[in-house]
C-alpha cells in the first residue's frame, strides 16, 4: 500500500472512533509513527500527509550571496593588480584588509571553482619512490636556489637573461636581468642577491657551464664555485636533467613569467631592470604562500640575517679556498658517476639510486655517500693557481 495512503487511512479510522493501538498494530506501524501523522493532521496543513524534504535548511559549507560576491570581487581585484598572486590566501588577506567577513580558505577555493575562476595548474612532478638526499632547512639563509631563465626577448628589441635566486625557507627572492649569462654576470647576480637577502650556507643550482667551469679541466672550478668558497658558501649541484629538484626557484620562475615579464610592456632593458626591483619589493611584502602559513616572505624570514657588505668586490686573483662542493647524481645502469664531466665507476648496490658527492677542497678528497653513509673516498687533486680576473669585463 502507498505510504501516503496509509497515513490518510490511519487518521480516517481514528476519526471514526477506532483505538490508536488497534490502528497502528493492524498497519504494522509504530506508536511513534501514528502520533506523528496525527499531529500533522491536526496542524491544519492541507498537505499534511505528504513527506517533507529532509534537506537541511542551511548548509555549513554554503555562504550567503554577499560574502560570495566579496570573494569574487577580491579575486578580480587581485587579477587586475600588477605582480599580485590570486590564490585563496591572497583573497583572504585582501578581505581582511577591507574589513569584510572572511570564509575559510577551503570555502574560498569552492567559490572560485563554482564561478569558473580557476586557472589550469601545471603538472606536478610525480615521485618515483627512490630516496632523494635533502638538505634540512630550519631557518632563513640555509639554502638558496638559483636558476638562469632565458633567453627572453623584449618587444622593444633585445635579448636578455634573468638570474633568479630565492631563499628556500622564506621565499625571499631576486630577479637579476642581464644581457648575457657569462660567469661574470652570474657572479654579479649572486653578489647582489647576497647583499639584499643574505649569505646562505648552501647555494643550489643546475649544471651549466656558467656555474661549473671548464669541462676540459674539471678540477679547476669556475668563478661561481670559487666565489662561493671565498665566502664560505657550499655550492650544491642538482642531478643532471632533473630541474624539478630546484622546484622552489622553478615556481618562482613561473611568477617571473606570468606576473612580471608577460604582464607588462617594457620600453627598454633599463626599464625592465627598474621594474624588476619594484616587482621584488611588492612580492616580498604582498605575496602570501600556503606553505608559509599564509605569511609573506618578509613576515616569514627569521632574524639575524647576515648580509654581504655593499663594499664587497670580486678580487682580481681568485684561488680555490677551503670548503665543500656537493653534487647529487642518479646512478644509471652504466654505473657512471659524473662529476663535472669526469667519470667514476660505481658499485652495483647504488645503481638506480642517488649518490651524494662531496669535494673537500682543503683535504683534496672526494667523499661519496649513499643513504647518508660514506661508501667511498677518493683523492681529488686541485690546481694551486688562481684565476686572473683583472682582464675580464666587470
Amino acid at each position: 500500500m502507498d505510504e501516503q495512503l496509509q497515513r490518510e487511512q490511519a487518521v480516517q479510522r481514528y476519526e471514526t472512533g477506532e483505538k490508536p493501538k488497534a490502528i497502528y498494530t493492524d498497519l504494522h506501524k509504530s506508536k511513534k509513527w501514528f502520533f506523528k501523522w496525527l499531529k500533522r493532521f491536526k496542524s491544519g496543513d492541507a498537505n499534511w500527509s505528504k513527506e517533507l524534504s529532509r534537506k537541511p535548511h542551511s548548509s555549513p559549507k554554503k555562504i550567503d550571496i554577499t560574502m560570495e560576491q566579496s570573494v569574487i570581487e577580491a579575486r578580480k581585484q587581485l587579477e587586475s593588480t600588477p605582480y599580485a598572486r590570486i590564490g585563496a590566501a591572497s583573497i583572504d588577506w585582501l578581505l581582511e584588509q577591507q574589513g569584510a567577513q572572511r570564509p575559510g580558505l577551503a570555502t574560498i577555493n569552492r567559490v572560485i571553482e563554482r564561478n569558473d575562476l580557476t586557472r589550469k595548474k601545471p603538472l606536478r612532478y610525480n615521485p618515483k619512490g627512490v630516496d632523494y638526499p635533502l638538505i634540512e632547512i630550519p631557518k632563513s639563509n640555509v639554502l638558496h636556489q638559483m636558476d638562469i631563465v632565458g633567453p627572453r626577448y623584449l618587444k622593444s628589441g633585445g635579448r636578455f637573461y634573468s638570474i633568479n635566486i630565492i631563499d628556500a625557507f622564506d621565499r625571499r627572492g631576486n630577479i637579476n636581468p642581464r644581457l648575457r649569462q657569462t660567469k661574470i654576470d652570474v657572479a654579479k647576480a649572486m653578489i647582489r642577491s647576497w647583499e639584499i637577502i643574505g649569505i646562505p650556507t648552501y647555494l643550489q643550482m643546475d649544471n651549466t657551464l656558467a656555474t661549473q667551469g671548464s669541462r676540459l679541466h674539471p678540477h679547476s672550478f669556475g668563478l661561481v664555485i670559487r666565489l662561493c668558497l671565498l665566502l664560505g658558501i657550499q655550492p650544491v649541484f642538482i642531478p643532471i636533467r632533473e630541474p624539478w629538484r630546484n622546484g622552489i626557484v622553478e615556481r618562482f620562475n613561473q611568477d617571473f613569467e606570468k606576473l612580471f615579464f608577460r604582464a607588462q610592456f617594457f620600453k627598454s632593458f633599463v626599464h625592465l631592470c627598474r621594474q624588476a626591483l619594484n616587482f621584488e619589493i611588492y612580492r616580498e611584502r604582498n605575496h602570501r604562500y600556503s606553505t608559509l602559513g599564509g605569511h609573506t616572505p618578509i613576515q616569514h624570514a627569521t632574524d639575524n640575517l647576515k648580509l654581504l657588505s655593499k663594499n664587497f668586490e670580486i678580487p682580481n686573483k681568485l684561488a680555490i679556498k677551503p670548503g665543500y662542493i656537493h653534487l647529487v647524481r642518479f646512478i644509471r645502469s652504466n654505473r657512471i658517476l659524473d662529476i663535472f664531466s669526469e667519470k667514476f665507476q660505481m658499485p652495483l648496490n647504488v645503481v638506480y639510486e642517488y649518490v651524494w658527492a662531496t669535494i673537500d677542497t682543503e683535504q683534496e678528497k672526494l667523499f661519496l655517500y649513499h643513504d647518508k653513509k660514506l661508501f667511498k673516498q677518493l683523492d681529488y687533486k686541485l690546481p694551486s693557481t688562481a684565476f686572473d680576473l683583472s682582464d675580464l669585463e666587470r
